[in-house]
């Protein structure tokens, strides 16, 4: 099983959000590196985990928290260093060329590589939110993401190779869906799926120690918005 270590950790508790990325918690200031809302996981008095790592704002970096007795990764940047972890030990073919933050069109994505001698684009996404077993993203809707998965489909539907990988930070995930209430996020992904995008999901398994990948997720499509909405209407 593949895994990303974690930095040391400290136990904390989380008291308050300040901001989309600064938490009040009761050793201090924390960077909370993830701009999803997360209310079902930062509650009041929720036990977490942080890296002591001061800055003139903040006395470390929040990791993990505590929710319904497993541990739930919240920092988002690792999501491309999980993608990375899979790259490099060649999950998605031979690997050659692997370049970081690559610029296209205004946006920034995570890497480009040539795979199996094809040149291609990836982006990795992070997700926490999970409703009865279902990992659900987005968290708040991201227009970022949506272009993210323009740029992916022109680049499949001009040969390249294409993936948008999501890290489902969340050992009670069972399978994997994009939240059609962000509408333009939904169309994007059903368009970058017609124009050959992979799109994949991973349940990723924190523990103090490090994150461990587990196995890829079944990817459910939910009924989009407008077809909920006919319904309600139809049915009311």
């Amino acid at each position: 099983m593949l895994a990303l270590p974690l930095p040391p950790l400290k136990p904390c508790r989380f008291l308050k959000r300040k901001n989309r990325f600064l938490v009040e918690s009761d050793v201090g200031p924390l960077h909370l590196p993830n701009s999803g809302r997360m209310g079902e996981l930062l509650l009041p008095g929720t036990s977490c985990f942080y890296h002591p790592r001061p800055t003139p704002k903040t006395v470390g970096r929040m990791i993990l928290v505590e929710s319904q007795g497993v541990l739930v990764g919240v920092d988002a940047s690792l999501a491309n260093r999980l993608l990375e972890l899979l790259l490099r030990e060649g999950v998605f073919g031979s690997l050659a060329d692997l370049r970081k933050e690559v610029r296209l069109e205004g946006e920034r994505l995570d890497f480009s590589a040539r795979i199996g001698g094809k040149e291609a684009l990836l982006e990795a996404k992070n997700c926490n939110r999970v409703e009865g077993g279902l990992a659900l993203f987005p968290d708040a809707p991201t227009p970022r993401g949506a272009r993210h998965l323009r740029l992916l489909s022109g680049f499949g539907r001009a040969g390249g190779l294409a993936y948008a990988v999501w890290m489902v930070q969340h050992p009670l995930a069972r399978a994997f869906a994009l939240d059609p209430e962000d509408r333009v996020l939904y169309q994007a992904a059903r368009e970058a799926k017609r124009a050959g995008v992979q799109l994949l999901a991973y349940r990723v398994r924190p523990t103090l120690e490090a994150l461990h990948l587990e196995e890829q997720l079944p990817w459910v499509w939910l009924p989009p918005q407008e077809d909920l909405e006919g319904h309600h209407q139809g049915h009311g």
